[in-house]
């Protein structure tokens, strides 16, 4: 399933995607900045969860609260994750 919403305060604005297969889940964030400074949707993060746990420190070999760029490599990774028929993260 793949859901998103979006939010806008002030001069900042962020959308949020997930994508979720069984008990696994990821969430691309897409704002405009620290500080809304442009009008573009154009900083991206990604994170994974599995069973409700954030198992993105581990998919990408980072520490867990370390930001994981939301670029096509980064995508490419976390959606063939996503697609296991297992979960090696499993909590």
């Amino acid at each position: 399933m793949i859901e998103a919403s979006m939010t806008q305060y002030g001069g900042k604005m962020m959308a949020n995607f997930t994508f979720t297969n069984g008990k696994k889940e990821l969430s691309l964030t897409v704002d405009n900045g620290p500080m809304g400074e442009s009008d573009m949707l154009h900083r991206a993060d990604i994170r994974c969860f599995s069973h409700g746990n954030d198992i993105t420190g581990k998919l990408f070999g980072v520490m867990d609260h370390d930001v994981i760029n939301g670029d096509v490599g980064n995508m490419a990774k976390a959606m063939n994750w996503l697609q296991l028929s297992t979960d090696p993260y499993r909590p």
